[in-house]
């Protein structure tokens, strides 16, 4: 979920374009057969997975993708899901037998491909038991506003970095816009769709949208680590799914905290 002070023009408009047809398609499929949302949550594994090899090792190691395929085959089945962890692990582990990394690389490398495995099992398995369809399109909605937010504000506002060694483009503008257009979007959401929603929602809404902004900051420290500028282009004026789901994979963690102490 990167956003710039700064866009270059020629990235406005495939950015708009992208967006007005991939959001009907997702918000679609959302409220069709569940199975078409697992089947989508599973593409969308294998493809941030995958870009998280790219972003590690480059264009080397290709087996690793296998790996990442298996695991997201087993994790397609609720009740195994935890053995794509393993099977995660394990390919992890296989790394470290080769000695291709030092330690520090070894354990960022190891500890994104785990923590995009458990995010998108929430995500698939746990997400659509909290409220279904309407529960997902309103985090959705969430992240889909402060990723706005944050674009417009910081664009037009400027002022202090955020985080100037992380994301250099990054500003409080932003930050604060995010926050208020995630949580303002939300609320509107829910009287559109005349939805009544418990305060255990709303603090889970509150520590959403920081989690968001956290996990763009996240991303974006893991290519300034490996030295690259987007996590791959799959999405024209987007980058990558990384770059589009970052946001989404942080607050997931929150969605499995309401549904363990709510659901």
């Amino acid at each position: 979920m990167a956003y710039t002070v700064l866009l270059p023009k020629g990235d406005l408009l495939p950015r708009i374009l992208t967006g007005l047809v991939t959001v009907p398609a997702v918000i679609f499929l959302i409220f069709q057969d569940p199975i078409y949302f697992k089947m989508l949550g599973v593409f969308a594994t294998f493809g941030l997975l995958r870009e998280w090899s790219r972003l590690s090792f480059g264009e080397s190691y290709h087996w690793m993708n296998s790996i990442c395929l298996l695991a997201i085959l087993v994790a397609f089945v609720p009740v195994l899901h935890m053995g794509s962890i393993a099977i995660i692990l394990a390919g992890c582990s296989w790394l470290y037998y080769l000695n291709i990394f030092r330690m520090k690389k070894f354990t960022i490398v190891s500890a994104g491909y785990v923590y995009i495995s458990f995010a998108m099992s929430i995500i698939i398995h746990i997400m659509p038991k909290i409220g279904g369809s309407y529960f997902i399109l309103l985090v959705l909605a969430l992240v889909w506003c402060v990723d706005t937010g944050a674009f417009l504000i910081g664009k037009t506002i400027g002022g202090p970095k955020l985080a100037p060694r992380i994301s250099p483009g990054k500003t409080w503008a932003g930050f604060f816009g995010g926050i208020f257009f995630g949580l303002t979007g939300v609320w509107l959401s829910t009287k559109v769709m005349g939805l009544k929603v418990s305060n255990s929602f709303w603090i889970f809404c509150t520590a959403a949208v920081f989690l968001a902004h956290g996990g763009d900051l996240l991303e974006s420290w893991c290519k300034r680590y490996f030295k690259v500028k987007d996590s791959g282009s799959f999405l024209p004026g987007h980058g990558g799914l990384l770059d589009r789901l970052d946001s989404l994979l942080a607050v997931s963690f929150a969605a499995a905290l309401l549904w363990y102490f709510c659901g």
